[in-house]
């Protein structure tokens, strides 16, 4: 059996406290203030009571007797009369009040609170020096009657509450030790707490954050699977094309081209490590405040788009890229090194999945205060179900997509880091005459 935690004993122990605190508040007065002050001026009319009645009747033990439950109904109290030796007359009213001690006898007639046999009374003279005396009970209850009725209520609260308490720090412990099994490894735990208020929004943030956790972590893992696969397969070509050269050394023109396969293949490596690398470096610039991976500077548009066909050109010399563009004279805040990036990739992509007389397009414009770029092909495009899927890393549609294409899986999903990095969005449609539309969204 799990005992409860510090917390637990807090609020229980403070809870009782509070509770005890509000009692004594409550019963002290009835201790300490006189009672003429709770008899709110009954006394007053007990004076005039006893001296013009009691007082002729002391000698009526009946009359008395009638009288003294008179009064002892109206201050709703326990009444007698004694004599100075403790010689009880008359009482009235339940248990009635005990006669004074010898040594109070000076107090009778002054109207003050005295102490007798752990009560409080209030007393009056009904004549001269040694003539007997009125006592009525003041109901104050002395230090027994507060410790029992502080028992009491210790004891009722002390049952009340445990459960309450229980009820505070139970959901804590669950989420104690749902972190602590996260701590340990265990990236299903999650504390199950549900409930409506302060502790229920910690411990749904709680299990988010683990949802968020277990994502990541399991995302990051398939990464590096997915990498390594990624590097084995350009690695066992090199390693097959190597040993091909060694068995035919003669042979110029098949070396030739075995060589041209193994460029290939190195620059499928290098590909890979630069999205690989640039992923690490967006991943840096959303964890780490200190670092500046993303370096925005105000780029023109006119400017960056001919760069970009004439990059282009440069990798396919037999194709043409056509650029329609409407923000010439429009400065956008970028990372142009991060962005030509985005550009090439995409570009890369509508040439390797269309056909080979296809011409990509690229079409700029601006839309509000926002710059919009869409890159369209004219391939067999994407399946509308795969489309949700296509910025996940190494995602490839099997019926569009195939690894004779080339490509390492990493490109569209680098291309939406980096245009995120620029807090904007990225999106993949169905081109209504066939292919793919990337479009993509910044601010201007």
């Amino acid at each position: 059996m799990n005992l409860p935690g510090k917390l637990f004993w807090r609020i229980y122990l403070f809870g009782l406290l509070l509770i005890i605190a509000a009692t004594v508040a409550a019963v002290l007065p009835s201790i300490i203030v006189e009672p003429n002050a709770r008899f709110h001026g009954s006394p007053h009319r007990i004076r005039e009571w006893v001296t013009s009645e009691l007082h002729a009747r002391l000698n009526e033990p009946v009359e008395l007797q009638k009288y003294l439950d008179h009064i002892a109904s109206l201050v709703n109290s326990g009444a007698a009369v004694y004599t100075r030796d403790g010689v009880r007359l008359a009482a009235s009213g339940g248990a009635p009040p005990p006669a004074l001690e010898a040594k109070n006898h000076r107090c009778i007639g002054k109207w003050r609170s005295i102490r007798s046999h752990g009560i409080w009374v209030y007393s009056m003279p009904l004549g001269d020096d040694d003539a007997p005396y009125l006592v009525i009970d003041g109901k104050g209850g002395g230090p027994r009657r507060l410790f029992l009725a502080l028992g009491a209520v210790l004891l009722t609260v002390g049952i009340l509450s445990w459960p309450l308490a229980r009820a505070i720090t139970r959901p804590l412990e669950r989420l104690s030790n749902s972190a602590r099994a996260l701590a340990s490894g265990d990236l299903s735990a999650r504390s199950g707490v549900i409930r409506k208020d302060e502790v229920g929004e910690l411990a749904k943030t709680l299990d988010n954050m683990a949802d968020r956790l277990e994502e990541r972590i399991h995302s990051e893992k398939e990464l590096l699977a997915n990498i390594s696969h990624e590097i084995r397969t350009p690695l066992a070509r090199l390693r097959v094309a190597i040993e091909l050269c060694e068995d035919a050394p003669g042979d110029a023109a098949e070396t030739m081209e075995r060589l041209r396969g193994m460029g290939s293949d190195l620059a499928e490596l290098e590909s890979l490590l630069e999205n690989v690398l640039a992923s690490a470096r967006l991943d840096l610039a959303s964890s780490s405040p200190a670092s500046i991976p993303v370096r925005l500077r105000r780029v023109a548009m006119s400017g960056f788009l001919e760069k970009t066909r004439e990059r282009f050109e440069r990798r396919y010399t037999d194709r043409v890229l056509e650029i329609n563009s409407s923000v010439e004279d429009m400065e956008i805040m970028l990372d142009p090194d991060l962005f030509n990036r985005v550009c090439d990739n995409l570009l890369d992509n509508a040439v390797k999945y269309s056909p080979p007389n296809a011409k990509p397009i690229l079409i700029a414009k601006k839309k509000e205060s926002r710059l919009n770029i869409q890159v369209m092909d004219y391939g067999r495009g994407v399946p509308e179900e795969d489309l949700p899927r296509l910025f996940d890393p190494f995602f490839r549609s099997d019926r569009s997509r195939s690894r004779k294409t080339g490509g390492t899986g990493l490109g569209l999903t680098l291309c939406k880091r980096i245009v995120e990095a620029h807090y904007g969005t990225i999106s993949a449609s169905a081109n209504p005459k066939g292919g793919l539309i990337i479009d993509i969204e910044i601010p201007g």
